[in-house]
């Protein structure tokens, strides 16, 4: 009898996701990758195949000199995941939302939207934690 395997939650796959960046750990990151994964972000407009992205992730990683990405508020609906991230890189601190589509078990689209860039001696402001100004 074959054994039968679980197919991780759109969740458990961007948890795994964070996991392999933060590590650098290129293998784990090629696992959760779709072969006809689609990337699409400011730095490289639309990327398709996971494998190549994989490969953009190694000479991104090396050029940062690692990444430490800081998951923040996240939503989830269906196989869409969708967080909030601080994103540090060397010196800098990336402000981004993620938007992850999963299909069986595997990310088969990421959509990255960057926001501003500062640089890590610059106070950052966590909008999500305080009073809107129209709620006043």
């Amino acid at each position: 009898m074959a054994k039968r395997t679980r197919t991780m939650t759109p969740l458990q796959v961007v948890k795994t996701y964070f996991k392999a960046v933060k590590t650098q750990d290129l293998k784990l990151l090629r696992s959760i990758f779709a072969d006809d994964m689609e990337l699409i972000s400011r730095t490289v407009g639309r990327m398709k195949g996971g494998a190549r992205i994989t490969g953009f992730y190694g000479k991104l990683l090396k050029r940062f000199g690692g990444a430490n990405p800081h998951p923040g508020p996240l939503m989830v609906f269906g196989d869409t995941v969708v967080f909030e991230v601080d994103a540090y890189h060397g010196r800098e601190i990336h402000k981004v939302s993620d938007f992850f589509t999963v299909k069986r078990g595997k990310v088969k689209r990421l959509a990255i939207y960057q926001g501003p860039i500062r640089g890590k001696g610059e106070k950052l402001i966590d909008y999500t934690r305080s009073k809107p100004r129209w709620a006043s």
